[in-house]
């Protein structure tokens, strides 16, 4: 029996507690300062976490952020970083705080951080972060792949990827978490992996857009919008994601896979980013969006079109990446970060 900790009670730091918690293991579920209603109902009443509007697994120990000790660090055989992304900062600085020793770190979190005029994903910056501790890159592992909480929570079967350095780490870390409804691929694509989990939601906001954006002239009934468009534009948005993988420092292949391809289908088909593009595809200033429907929301996309937005245009004018190959990630940026209607011109995508 394996102890495991995580940092964040939101949906997705819950929802993987659930296979850990029925492989027997121990789970310490701990609450941030914006989880406090979680953790003070997982703790009055066993029945369901408030936002997954699922059942918790009674055996997973959910915990305060203020009662998080060194002990609990020190007991831990894998961390886990489950908090949103805006968080990452918050969680490496509990680790620092808190963690005596190094333990292997897996995150759910996903996004890419400016670095030196270029990116670098957040397993990167843990790993860096935590150097000071005897953490390694080795150490730190990356969970991407199709998985909505919910669903995971629910033990609807599910397929994901482990990505890392240390093949006997994963090995190790796969046999702790995978269950008959959680299945796990391992791939040494960390790079590629931790990429298209961050632009998964990035382009997922352009291809949802088209949904609404585009509608049928003669509508069936149960089917106002254009299915046409949508298709095309999820096409293009896996070829920039190859693309962009590979300029990373990824393999292309990574993005025709879980990591990807896999994921980028379940995001367009619900969630923040997708509905940041249906409010888009129907007009809505960004702003507006993000000031009204999806006031209070972390829209992952938006935050990784800003921290990619100046490294890819330097590679644009580097010659490293051909602007016309990224039709989609170009209308993202001038949208994000720029400010004006979204905007995708279909007749100068080449689909051939």
């Amino acid at each position: 029996m394996a102890r495991l900790l995580i940092l964040g009670a939101g949906v997705m730091g819950s929802a993987i507690a659930v296979p850990a918690a029925d492989n027997g293991h121990e789970v310490a579920l701990v609450g941030t300062h914006l989880d406090a209603d979680i953790i003070a109902a997982l703790k009055a009443d066993r029945g369901g976490h408030p936002r997954l509007k699922a059942p918790i697994p009674e055996t997973i120990k959910p915990l305060e952020i203020e009662a998080l000790t060194s002990a609990e660090f020190q007991s831990a055989d894998l961390v886990i970083i489950g908090v949103s992304s805006p968080g990452i900062d918050w969680a490496i600085d509990k680790l620092l705080s808190h963690m005596p020793e190094p333990r292997p770190i897996a995150l759910v979190t996903k996004g890419l951080q400016p670095w030196h005029g270029g990116l670098r994903s957040f397993a990167e910056s843990v790993a860096a972060a935590l150097a000071e501790r005897g953490v390694t890159q080795q150490m730190v592992m990356g969970i991407g792949g199709p998985c909505i909480a919910k669903e995971l929570a629910d033990r609807q079967p599910t397929a994901v990827v482990f990505a890392g350095q240390d093949q006997a780490v994963l090995r190790r870390i796969r046999e702790m978490m995978q269950t008959d409804y959680y299945r796990v691929a391992l791939s040494d694509d960390l790079d590629g992996v931790e990429i298209c989990a961050a632009l998964k939601n990035f382009l997922a906001i352009a291809v949802s857009a088209m949904w609404t954006r585009y509608k049928e002239i003669n509508p069936q009934p149960n089917k106002p919008k254009a299915m046409n468009p949508g298709a095309a534009a999820f096409s293009q948005a896996v070829r920039e994601m190859a693309g962009l993988a590979r300029w990373f420092g990824g393999r292309p292949d990574t993005a025709y896979g879980l990591a990807g391809l896999g994921d980028l289908n379940v995001t367009v088909g619900g969630g923040r980013n997708s509905r940041l593009g249906f409010l888009l595809g129907e007009d809505m200033a960004l702003k507006a969006a993000l000031e009204g429907p999806l006031a209070g929301e972390t829209v992952e996309g938006a935050d990784t079109c800003l921290a990619l937005a100046s490294p890819v245009e330097k590679a644009f004018f580097a010659g490293q990446l051909d602007p016309q190959d990224y039709p989609i990630t170009r209308a993202l940026i001038a949208t994000i970060r720029d400010g004006k209607p979204l905007s995708i011109d279909f007749p100068a995508i080449d689909f051939a």
